[in-house]
């Protein structure tokens, strides 16, 4: 008798536990939506085609609660995270909403930030390239760029990035040796990458090419 009483109390307790993780998970919904809907209020649908200089800083660019909405999806987030500005939201989602952002790094970096309609994270994707030279390299740089063009194609918002580096490198070291090798060479780089958002809110890079410049 009193092994049946122990597996009924188990059982209504699991009953309970279940019913109040449902009723938190339905709030946190509940909030999290809401605070979706408070920031699509407080910024704008963009228009397309977008360029943006990463050098250049965005001031158009608003400080809206982002992150807010960032750490109400990720709880492990840490709380002095760096605000975050949105320039606004994409065009053209229909499952989706998609925040054009900017946070902080060694710059001011363009960021997409995706929710789905509930306010439920779905990707937080970096939008540029950052080429480093080879560690046992030494480099001079005297011009860099770096670009990020949105534009509208047949499958999707196409992303194309464009990053230009010249100057000189004037030291290379051989990594298993104590030998060293000095060069005195100018260098030109280009690196492309394009890529699309897809029909889930996910942003899908192709290879980057890689080639010299004059």
């Amino acid at each position: 008798m009193k092994k049946r009483n122990f597996y009924l109390l188990f059982f209504v307790g699991f009953i309970l536990l279940s019913f109040q993780f449902h009723q938190k998970n339905e709030v946190d919904d509940f909030d999290k939506e809401r605070k979706l809907r408070e920031l699509i209020s407080k910024t704008q649908i963009l228009e397309l085609p977008i360029f943006l200089d990463v050098y250049q800083e965005e001031k158009s660019a608003k400080l809206i609660g982002l992150d807010k909405l960032l750490k109400m999806n990720i709880e492990s987030m840490d709380k002095g995270n760096d605000l975050i500005a949105v320039l606004g939201i994409l065009p053209d989602t229909s499952n989706y909403f998609t925040f054009l952002a900017y946070k902080a790094g060694d710059i001011l970096y363009p960021t997409f930030v995706t929710f789905n309609k509930k306010g439920n994270l779905i990707d937080d994707k970096p939008i540029l390239l950052n080429e480093n030279f080879n560690i046992f390299e030494e480099v001079d740089l005297s011009y860099q760029t770096s670009t990020v063009n949105l534009s509208k194609t047949k499958r999707g918002l196409e992303i194309t990035l464009l990053e230009i580096t010249k100057g000189k490198r004037y030291r290379e070291f051989e990594s298993n040796t104590e030998n060293t090798n000095l060069t005195d060479s100018l260098f030109c780089q280009q690196v492309i990458q394009t890529g699309f958002l897809d029909e889930n809110g996910k942003v899908i890079f192709d290879d980057k090419i890689i080639e010299d410049c004059r």
